[in-house]
């Protein structure tokens, strides 16, 4: 088996083979030479920007293709700084080659390049969380999800108004304006470039079918948006949010303003929010399934680069303690770190032989990190031993705000 990067003639193959494998239709009749042209020279996402960093297991002669996955580029907030991150998409193997260990090939060549190359974090949605936990990836941004009863739900006084987002009224930059206080404000948010924004210039809603409305205040600044679309259920006809974000409560409350006047032709609507906001008192019945919630992860997330996580991350108060990590797939994680701290930012992370206060893999490094857990989840993880400074290690593992709304 041979594992690399694709070139511009096989392009056309990735999205053939993903075709294949998921079973869906894919008819282009394009030369593998026009196909490339085509994506190359007029781009319509961040996909096919970056369409070079697929990675393809092949067969022995070097042209078959078997699986591919593509690592596209990010950059991503972590604690209050700017990170490389890969996401990882379009996982795929031919039906006659799976199980000869082509993804598990591309992951082991990806990984140690995505280090080279000073990349921080990778994120993926899996089909398997057990499959991917072998490539060091662990349960990743935590969330909420909401069903509400539309009619159970009562009018907030608040005083601005919303605003539906259609030809000739994108607001554009109030929903930029509004995404960019939760990129700010949670870990893992994807700093957004024009290409994540394009479903924006794309809406439609006479045509599509999919409302995004923008609240507004009294006074004109951009609290809300969301994007809601109806779905048919056995109960009757509901709502969906696919988006649903917002920089205060009153945003909150506008948004759900909407919803409540939809609640005469629909019955229920699901959304999510972020793990740190609590609606609990905003909705005033809960009795008979009035509101149902669940606790979610939003995919899976690996620290690429241990060092550079440890050097920017995020500090309670000062001290000083040492982590072991063991890394299966990028050889210079492994080892033990020791990391001094002071007024919650690193001033020293260095390699030492010494003994370490918490040995752990690196799946668990990066659920810990990125701020889903704290020291009193340890005792629980198989593939972590806590040896002593219990009481320091909870000054770099505790909880923290994460978010993720993209996908790829």
């Amino acid at each position: 088996m041979i594992v690399r990067k694709i070139n511009p003639q096989e392009l056309k193959r990735t999205s053939e083979l993903f075709a294949i494998a998921f079973e869906f239709s894919n008819d282009c009749n394009k030369s593998a030479e026009e196909y490339f042209e085509e994506v190359s020279n007029n781009p319509k996402s961040r996909n096919d920007v970056f369409w070079n960093e697929r990675w393809g297991a092949f067969d022995d002669d070097g042209q078959t293709m078997m699986s591919y996955f593509v690592a596209q580029p990010f950059l991503v907030q972590f604690d209050g700084k700017e990170y490389k991150m890969t996401g990882i998409g379009g996982v795929a193997s031919l039906p006659q080659y799976r199980r000869r260990g082509g993804i598990r090939g591309c992951f082991e060549a990806a990984l140690p390049s995505m280090y080279q190359e000073g990349v921080a974090f990778s994120y993926l949605y899996p089909f398997s969380t057990a499959y991917y936990r072998k490539f060091g990836y662990e349960m990743g941004c935590e969330e909420m999800h909401y069903r509400v009863r539309l009619n159970s739900m009562r009018h907030f006084a608040v005083s601005g108004t919303s605003d539906l987002v259609e030809p000739g009224k994108l607001m554009l930059e109030e929903i930029r304006q509004i995404y960019r206080v939760w990129q700010n404000r949670y870990n893992m948010m994807i700093i957004n470039e024009d290409y994540e924004y394009a479903w924006v210039g794309k809406s439609n809603p006479v045509k599509d079918q999919e409302f995004t409305y923008v609240y507004k205040s009294g006074m004109g600044i951009p609290m809300g948006y969301m994007t809601v679309t109806p779905v048919k259920g056995p109960e009757g006809r509901n709502m969906k949010c696919t988006r649903f974000c917002f920089t205060c409560v009153e945003g909150l409350k506008g948004l759900l303003n909407v919803l409540i006047a939809l609640g005469s032709s629909h019955d229920y609507v699901t959304l999510t929010l972020p793990m740190d906001i609590d609606v609990s008192l905003i909705f005033p019945e809960w009795a008979d399934d009035t509101v149902m919630v669940q606790k979610v992860y939003a995919g899976m997330v690996r620290v690429v680069n241990v060092e550079t996580v440890l050097k920017g991350a995020r500090y309670i108060g000062g001290g000083r303690v040492s982590i072991s990590i063991t890394d299966g797939q990028v050889k210079e994680n492994n080892g033990v770190f020791d990391i001094v701290f002071e007024d919650g930012k690193a001033t020293s992370v260095t390699r030492t032989n010494g003994n370490a206060d918490v040995d752990m893999g690196i799946n668990e490094f990066s659920h810990l990190i990125i701020g889903n857990g704290d020291t009193k989840a340890l005792e629980f993880m198989d593939h972590v031993m806590v040896h002593q400074n219990t009481e320091t290690l909870g000054q770099v593992f505790y909880r923290k705000p994460n978010r993720i709304l993209e996908y790829f």
